[in-house]
């Protein structure tokens, strides 16, 4: 099936079913931050391929393998699409949409609102890191319309809900 037909929790699926007994909730929970990071950096790139798994012959099952592939797309775009399905509302990335996916993940409100924060704090600062580490300001500007502010990806209820 291609993977335009997929979504995230198609993937959290897999991991349940073929994920190392152990690592299941912590690697759902890091799938679910990692959906969260493409949409505030408008990662469309984020089809089947770029979700990889790793074995170790000593454990029995999979793990969700480090991030990998991560490419921010610059867009003047009010609404914004990942490739893989979000959430109820399909690949339309906003946070609502990811939270409102939560179960798939095995996550709860406030589990979800914690992950969502962790993503958010430091992807905030993005631009103040990229200069920090002599991104040139040219290339700063042509990426900065890839990076979306939470006011724009969440409602005010789901922002006054986050930690």
């Amino acid at each position: 099936m291609e993977s335009i037909e997929k979504s995230y929790q198609d993937v959290a699926h897999a991991i349940r079913q073929h994920g190392h007994v152990d690592a299941i909730r912590a690697d759902n929970r890091e799938l679910f931050k990692r959906m969260v990071f493409n949409i505030l950096v408008s990662n469309d790139d984020d089809h089947l391929r770029n979700h990889g798994f790793i074995r170790d012959p000593r454990l029995p099952g999979w793990r969700l393998s480090p991030l990998y592939d991560v490419l921010p797309r610059p867009s003047s775009a009010h609404e914004r699409y990942l490739h893989l399905g979000i959430g109820p509302q399909g690949r339309l990335a906003t946070l609502d949409n990811a939270f409102s996916a939560r179960d798939a993940f095995g996550l709860s409100k406030a589990d979800a609102g914690l992950a969502i924060a962790e993503v958010w704090q430091p992807t905030r600062e993005w631009k103040t890191w990229f200069e920090e580490h002599g991104v040139p300001d040219k290339e700063v500007d042509k990426i900065a319309p890839a990076f979306r502010h939470i006011d724009h990806v969440a409602d005010a209820a789901l922002r006054k809900a986050l930690p």
